[in-house]
């Protein structure tokens, strides 16, 4: 259908005196509110993240958090980040916080970016996995409790953040941080876990500042892809490196709310790591790379927003055949074996195909500029090396979240699918999954994050970009 000139025309002058100062229709702005609130269980719990551990949570070393922050455009188009001091969001816990955030504040998910930070130091936050880890079921009726204590608070803090919504201004920045090695070492033997200075790597730090219309600075995000393994199997609860690193800009900023943003650190681990001095110590290099990034002229981004998001379909590869299954159930392994009979019990059936995983893939712009992608699972640093690489424009930058909406398995690229090893293939018995991903993976996650950002952009990507 043929739209008149006219038509077009009165479309984008209205928009136009939006956005212009003294137009007569105001001055368009952000509407911008932050909060934090405190989410160390008050009583022990499983701690999720490293098999070795023999017993529960003894204390805190450092408090763990859940933070918000709530943005409305000049059209009242809203997003929330909420960011939490956990290590996952399963399916159950997902479903709760956005059926709370639906629920009680209007927020559709596409409208709410949840990202955990991955601290190997928090709690177990599903019954299902302390089953998985033939933990005595006790702590899963722990992991229960505290999961609606949690979806309570951050029910609160979505609250608050709304309520104290007030004018602002937000502006991007970023900088660097060379604390992050790959982890995926080559051996004789294959890959294996293990430093490795000359595999890729995101040293990247991007910042965005949220500043209050008195010049306040009200609000941080802050990125960075690295697992949160910097402390080790200690006992007591911590937020590790990425804990340490907000603890230090919110107190150097005491106005201010600092929300970390978890990147595709799948493969990457902190160099050095295994005590508190390392998790302190690379706590504030980012936290430097942050005053760093804020030291230089942000770019500021005027206040239009929008956010898509898709649920991608990731196909599996085909399950072992059954031998090998009934051979593995029988393994010594408690992790091998519990993980054999499950797939048994299953799929019992020969030929039987698991259904698809669907991994959420949200794509957020940020004043027409910033391309924010926030992938489901552990990504490793491919997806961020790649996307940031094909979906480059001048002027524009892009900013790859892992971690977000659903994290309970690692996602990996088809070269680390095809080097193998424990992100691409040795996992999934620790992850509930029931075997490998399919190998068109990552095409499948970057044709999801292509579509939704040609429709933000109002482009069509050519095959190069």
């Amino acid at each position: 259908m043929l739209i008149p000139c006219r038509v077009v025309l009165l479309t984008i002058v209205s928009w136009w005196m939006c956005l212009v100062p003294g137009s007569g229709a105001g001055v368009a702005e952000w509407k911008a509110g932050v909060a934090k609130a405190r989410i160390t269980p008050d009583e022990p719990v499983w701690m999720a993240g490293y098999a070795s551990r023999s017993g529960p949570s003894e204390g805190a070393l450092v408090d763990l958090y859940a933070r918000a922050l709530v943005l409305n455009d000049a059209r009242d188009r809203r997003l929330a980040i909420v960011t939490l001091d956990l290590i996952e969001i399963p399916d159950s816990l997902r479903d709760l916080l956005l059926g709370i955030a639906m629920k009680n504040h209007g927020l559709r998910p596409e409208q709410v970016l949840l990202n955990v930070s991955h601290t190997h130091g928090g709690p177990m936050v599903s019954a299902k996995t302390v089953a998985d880890w033939g933990i005595d079921p006790v702590w899963g009726d722990r992991a229960d409790n505290y999961v609606r204590t949690l979806v309570s608070r951050v029910d609160q803090l979505l609250g608050e953040a709304i309520a104290g919504q007030r004018s602002a201004t937000v502006g991007y920045s970023h900088a660097r941080c060379g604390f992050a090695m790959n982890r995926r070492l080559p051996t004789g033997g294959g890959f294996r876990l293990g430093p490795n200075p000359d595999g890729p790597v995101d040293h990247d730090v991007p910042v965005l500042r949220i500043d209050g219309a008195n010049g306040t600075l009200m609000g941080l995000v802050l990125g960075y892809a690295c697992h949160n393994t910097a402390l080790g199997d200690t006992r007591q609860l911590h937020g590790d490196y990425a804990g340490f690193a907000q603890r230090k800009l919110e107190g150097d900023h005491p106005e201010a709310v600092a929300l970390f943003l978890m990147g595709c650190g799948g493969d990457q681990d902190p160099a050095p790591r295994r005590n508190l001095q390392d998790a302190e110590q690379n706590g504030l290099a980012l936290a430097s790379a942050v005053e760093a990034g804020m030291s230089a002229a942000p770019l500021n981004l005027e206040p239009v927003l929008s956010s898509s998001q898709e649920q991608c379909a990731l196909a599996f590869s085909a399950l072992p055949d059954r031998g090998e299954l009934q051979a593995r159930a029988q393994s010594g392994d408690g992790f091998v074996s519990r993980h054999a009979r499950w797939i048994l019990q299953q799929w019992p059936n020969p030929g039987d195909q698991p259904a698809d995983y669907l991994l959420p893939v949200q794509v957020v712009m940020l004043g027409q500029r910033l391309t924010l992608v926030a992938l489901g699972g552990e990504p490793v640093v491919d997806y961020s090396l790649r996307l940031k690489r094909e979906l480059a424009r001048e002027g524009s930058p892009v900013w790859i979240a892992g971690y977000s909406n659903r994290v309970n398995a690692y996602v990996p690229s088809r070269r680390v699918l095809q080097e193998g090893g424990y992100e691409g293939t040795e996992a999934v018995i620790y992850q509930s999954l029931p075997c490998p991903f399919a190998g068109d993976v990552e095409e499948r996650i970057v044709e999801s994050v292509r579509r939704q950002v040609s429709a933000a952009w109002g482009t069509v990507l050519s095959p190069s970009q």
